[in-house]
């Protein structure tokens, strides 16, 4: 483990990602300290850590050791293992009673491990809240999970009956193909809500689990892996008391990852010549908060074989009470979208809404180009404000507009003498926004967000800025101590 920072949202040819918001930190009382070797009392997720020794509060304390401003009873006879948390969520225990279990020695007063909250504090970066991982060698052998594997509930991460509902609806006339087995988990995303507004997350909500997953088909006359332009996104709840777990879940996996500051990319932890260890945690993560239970939303984007031009296919169904729903388009009433790529970074969209005014002009080229120079400056501004986290979700705007904000804005910019660094309304944040390790800015032909085109990467900067709204707010709510 090396430190690395200072402490203090559809085949072939569909990994979508629509967006759609917060927790509060757990406030839970301390844990009380153990007798005669006892456990502290176990808080809410968040609370003991995983493998502490008998009688522990935290991670890897000593016997006896106390929970959160506990103070530590005298040594007794074997006190139970205190219960486990979410991986890494206890603090660091405090000294145990002198004597061996079972004794009768007096031991100092010990500091409590910090149960119920997000455990001991370590920063997190971009590439620790959004993870893509590396293609594999192979199609049989994943980097982390296939979407029909099973997680910790017994259930799949893809339902299967969701990914047929998708999918069927335009298998017979638009040429998708059945691709379930081929589906591997290609990016994990943590986020404090669900985004349905703009802003930051409203501490009562739910967190969400998001990822994207691809198929990975077997490059023929060639070494590795490719992925066809499919891709599906899944959304699954974190429940608000879970929260806190699931951040100290991420801060043990920073913990335990090589150097990954600086700009998303790539994983650099799965990417290392010993991930094992590291994509074994993100597997668990991953099969702690995903399955059939916990999912409400399911997405897909794909370009579709039985056209001669690109186009692709997106829709979903989001949980509205027991069942599952069709996703209405925003600004209209069907519930699936078309989008065409007529060149010079322009597309066609059916349905399309002007949302917000100024978006059609934007995603054409043509349009633009016969635009006067202040109706240039709004599109552009309207670009911006689409991949600001602050100012739109995928719930006020068309699904398109995220998918294709990053590469209209590099084909636009230009044209009104603009640097898409400087537009109006641009999202800024003190974390790295670049989207350079990806090629989503020069690839006008896919609608690929996160994820991959055959063997490129994919960054939008949408998720990108999403990504670093999420580290800003998690670092407000559970801050350094």
């Amino acid at each position: 483990m090396s430190m690395r920072r200072s402490v203090v949202r559809c085949a072939l040819l569909l990994a979508g990602v629509l967006g759609g918001c917060g927790s509060s930190p757990a406030r839970m009382k301390a844990d009380a300290g153990g007798q005669d070797g006892g456990a502290g009392a176990g808080g809410a997720v968040g609370s003991g850590g995983v493998g502490g020794a008998v009688g522990s509060g935290g991670v890897g304390a000593a016997i006896g050791s106390g929970g959160m401003s506990g103070s530590v009873g005298p040594g007794g006879g074997g006190g139970a293992t205190g219960p486990g948390g979410a991986i890494g969520s206890g603090g660091a225990g405090g000294r145990g009673g002198a004597g061996a279990s079972g004794g009768d020695g007096g031991g100092e007063t010990g500091s409590g491990g910090a149960g119920g909250s997000a455990g001991a504090f370590y920063p997190l970066d971009m590439n620790d809240v959004t993870i893509l991982a590396p293609l594999p060698p192979s199609s049989s052998a994943p980097v982390l999970l296939r979407g029909g594997d099973l997680v910790d509930d017994g259930t799949a991460l893809v339902p299967r009956a969701l990914f047929d509902r998708l999918v069927d609806s335009e298998r017979n006339n638009l040429g998708l193909l059945p691709m379930y087995e081929q589906l591997q988990l290609v990016a994990v995303r943590f986020d404090l809500c669900d985004r349905h507004l703009p802003g930051a997350c409203p501490e009562a909500e739910d967190a969400r689990l998001r990822l994207v997953f691809q198929p990975i088909q077997d490059v023929t006359g060639a070494a590795g892996t490719a992925a066809p332009d499919v891709g599906f996104h899944a959304f699954y709840a974190i429940r608000n008391d879970e929260i806190a777990g699931a951040v100290a879940a991420l801060r043990d996996l920073a913990r335990m990852a090589p150097a990954q500051t600086g700009a998303l990319r790539v994983s650099p932890a799965l990417s290392a010549a010993n991930s094992g260890a590291y994509a074994t945690a993100v597997r668990a993560f991953v099969k702690r908060y995903g399955g059939e239970a916990r999912i409400v939303r399911l997405t897909m984007n794909a370009q579709l074989l039985n056209f001669a031009s690109f186009r692709w296919a997106l829709r979903g169904v989001e949980k509205k009470g027991d069942a599952f729903v069709d996703i209405t388009m925003v600004g209209a009433t069907e519930v699936s979208e078309s989008v065409g790529f007529s060149g010079t970074a322009t597309y066609d969209v059916t349905p399309i809404a002007d949302t917000p005014v100024g978006l059609r002009i934007a995603l054409s080229q043509t349009l633009f180009d016969r635009a006067d120079p202040s109706m240039k400056r709004d599109g552009l501004a309207v670009l911006a404000a689409v991949d600001n986290p602050l100012a739109h979700t995928a719930e006020t705007v068309p699904c398109v507009a995220c998918h294709v904000s990053t590469v209209v804005m590099n084909a636009r910019a230009p044209s009104a003498g603009s640097d898409p660094l400087t537009v109006a309304g641009r999202y800024t944040s003190k974390f790295d926004l670049s989207i350079a390790a990806g090629k989503s800015v020069d690839t006008p032909q896919t609608l690929r967000a996160l994820g991959y085109l055959r063997k490129d990467p994919m960054i939008s900067q949408r998720v990108v800025n999403d990504t670093a709204q999420t580290l800003t707010e998690v670092e407000a709510r559970f801050p350094p101590p």
